[in-house]
C-alpha cells in the first residue's frame, strides 16, 4: 500500500505533527508514505492542504481519497461570515468527493451532519491520540510555587473572536478566585487577538501570562506536568489534544460541557455548566465552574487516578493501528 500525504512533517502546528507520527507508524510497518500524489494507491486529506481540483484528478487517476476532518468554521468566530460560509462550501465538496472520512470524534460527526443534513458519509470516528513517550506522569517540570496550586489555561487560542471569548472566560473565573492565596493561574499560547498582557495581569491571581508565542509541542508536556490543573475554556472542541495530552501526563482538566470534551474526558474530570450552541459561543455558569474546580481539588487523588485510566484510550499507537486497519479495508488488502 502506497500512501499519499499533501505536506510532511517537518513545519509548525497539529496537522504537521500529525502527518509526522503517522508517517513514522507506517514505514515502521512496511508502508510507503510519499508527500506527493503520484503513483499512489490511497490520499488522505487534511485541513486545507489539497485543492478540490487536485482530489478529483485522484480520483480520477484511481486513487482512493480519505478526508480527515476535524471541525467547520463557525462564522460567529470569524468576522468575514462570507469567508466562513465560504470555506464550510469547500470543506462540503470535500467531504462529497472522499471515498471514506474519518471524524476526530462523535460531535465532529455531528458537525458534519449539521453542514449537509440528510446525508450519511461513508466515515469511522478515530480520535487523537498522545505521545507517550513525551506525555507520561513521571519526568522534568517547570519552575513553580511549592506552596500553591497553578492551575494552567494553555492553547493556540485561534481567531480573534475565538481568544477574546475563551480568554474572557479564563479572566471571569480567575476573578471568584482572586481572594484566595492558595491559588495562582497561568495562561499561555499564540493569540492574534489585540489582546495584552494586561487583560488579564489586572487580576494579581493570574501570575504568568504570555499571549506572544506559541507553545513548542515538545515543550507542552513540562507546562501539563508542572500545573495542579488544566483549565481548559475553549468551545466546540472537535477533538482536544489538550485534554487527550493532560490525562496521558496525569493532571486533572476542568472544561466546558462543550463540544467533544464529554466524550473525551467522560467521567474522568468534570465540566462547568454551559448553554452548548453550535450558532453563537456557549454561555458559560462561572460560579458552577469554578464549584467544579473546586470539587477537583477536593477530592485530586482520585481525579489523578481517573484521567491516568482514561487516557489508556487515547494513545498514538492505537490511533495509528486503527488509520491502517481501515486504509486497508478500504483498499481490501
Amino acid at each position: 500500500m502506497k500512501i499519499g500525504l499533501p505536506i510532511d512533517g517537518n513545519g509548525p502546528g497539529g496537522a504537521h505533527s500529525w502527518v509526522k507520527i503517522f508517517t513514522k507508524y507506517c514505514q515502521e510497518n512496511g508502508y510507503q508514505v510519499k508527500c506527493s500524489d503520484s503513483d499512489i494507491d490511497i490520499f488522505i486529506n487534511l485541513a486545507n492542504f489539497s485543492s478540490v481540483e487536485k482530489l478529483f484528478q485522484l480520483k480520477q487517476n484511481g486513487s482512493k481519497v480519505v478526508h480527515r476532518i476535524d471541525g467547520l468554521f463557525f462564522d460567529y468566530t470569524i468576522e468575514n461570515k462570507d469567508l466562513a460560509n465560504k470555506l464550510n462550501q469547500d470543506i462540503t465538496t470535500k467531504l462529497l468527493i472522499a471515498d471514506l472520512v474519518i471524524y476526530q470524534s462523535n460531535f465532529s460527526k455531528l458537525l458534519v451532519k449539521k453542514l449537509i443534513p440528510g446525508t450519511e458519509l461513508p466515515g469511522i470516528i478515530i480520535y487523537n491520540g498522545a505521545d507517550t513517550t513525551l506525555f507520561t506522569p513521571k519526568g522534568p517540570k517547570l519552575g513553580r510555587p511549592q506552596n500553591k496550586k497553578v492551575i494552567l489555561s494553555i492553547a493556540y487560542w485561534g481567531t480573534p473572536l475565538f481568544a477574546m471569548n475563551s480568554l474572557t472566560m479564563v479572566r471571569d473565573i480567575a476573578r471568584e478566585f482572586v481572594d484566595n492565596s492558595d491559588i495562582e493561574f497561568w495562561v499561555l499560547g499564540k493569540t492574534e487577538t489585540k489582546i495584552d498582557d494586561s487583560f488579564l495581569r489586572e487580576l494579581p491571581n493570574i501570575t504568568r501570562v504570555d499571549l506572544t508565542r506559541p507553545i513548542r509541542r515538545e515543550d507542552m508536556h513540562l507546562y501539563l506536568r508542572t500545573a495542579d490543573l488544566v483549565l481548559h475554556t475553549r468551545s466546540n472542541d472537535a477533538c482536544s489534544n489538550l485534554i487527550i495530552e493532560a490525562m496521558n501526563v496525569g493532571t486533572p482538566v476542568v472544561g466546558l460541557n462543550s463540544g467533544s470534551t464529554p466524550e473525551l474526558l467522560a467521567d474522568a474530570g468534570l465540566m462547568g455548566e454551559c448553554k452548548p450552541s453550535l450558532d453563537s459561543f456557549p454561555i458559560l455558569n462561572v460560579p458552577d465552574i469554578c464549584d467544579k474546580i473546586k470539587q477537583t481539588f477536593d477530592s485530586y487523588k482520585s481525579y489523578r487516578k481517573k484521567v491516568k485510566k482514561r487516557s489508556k484510550l487515547f494513545t498514538q499507537k492505537i490511533m495509528c493501528k486503527k488509520y491502517l486497519k481501515h486504509l486497508e479495508l478500504l483498499l481490501n488488502l
